[in-house]
């Protein structure tokens, strides 16, 4: 056996070892965005049934009519009546008010960097499986081929027909989870860029008050 028909060999067996790997993560990955398409549609309808009761930048208006730092606490307690992404900050905010003055703008301003880069962070998964999801479908796809083409030259219809079956799922699947990934990915981008636009205001009218 020369060099070449061993190299070749060798990658046909590292090729078609990687078919099930990828089956695998295609069906966990779909599995997987199914599930956070459940969650996006839950936060959606919380969106809405928020911005119906009270717009954001309302809700700081009001908030700061009524409240300061002694009763930042209080007003904390009626969590169903504020945006449920302010729940959290709101939380660590009172306790860096209830610390020393000295030093007080930078803990805050390090907070709001620490919430911001939490929430963006959430986004990475989403860009993650906008390349991934595709890739795999097509390394589904392309790995069967060579069996399938195999197949065809020895006349082997049901081997042909399996492993051409298989090349074109992958790829419909690979596809819908990087579709998928990418729609998400772009309006909860959205999201979180008008979240962050509302905590900076917030936190600016905390600070002057």
């Amino acid at each position: 056996m020369n060099l070449l028909a061993l190299l070749q060999t060798i990658l046909s067996v590292l090729s078609s070892a990687m078919l099930y790997p990828v089956m695998i993560l295609l069906v966990a990955f779909f599995l997987w965005m199914i599930i956070t398409l459940g969650g996006f549609v839950f936060e959606y309808l919380e969106r809405k049934k928020q911005t119906r009761k009270q717009g954001p930048k309302e809700f700081v208006e009001s908030f700061m009519e009524h409240s300061n730092e002694n009763t930042l606490h209080l007003k904390f307690q009626e969590i169903q009546e504020m945006p449920f992404y302010f729940r959290e900050y709101l939380e660590e905010l009172t306790g860096e008010l209830k610390k020393d003055t000295a030093g007080r703008e930078v803990r805050v301003e390090y907070l709001l960097q620490s919430i911001e880069q939490k929430m963006v962070k959430g986004l990475d998964t989403l860009r993650l499986m906008i390349r991934v999801g595709p890739t795999l479908g097509l390394m589904g796809t392309i790995i069967p081929m060579g069996p399938a083409l195999s197949a065809l030259s020895q006349g082997d219809l049901e081997k042909l027909s399996s492993n051409i079956i298989i090349a074109f799922t992958t790829t419909v699947v690979g596809l819908a989870i990087g579709i998928t990934a990418y729609f998400l990915s772009t309006v909860k981008n959205r999201w979180i860029h008008e979240d962050i636009k509302n905590l900076e205001y917030f936190t600016e009218c905390v600070m002057k008050s």
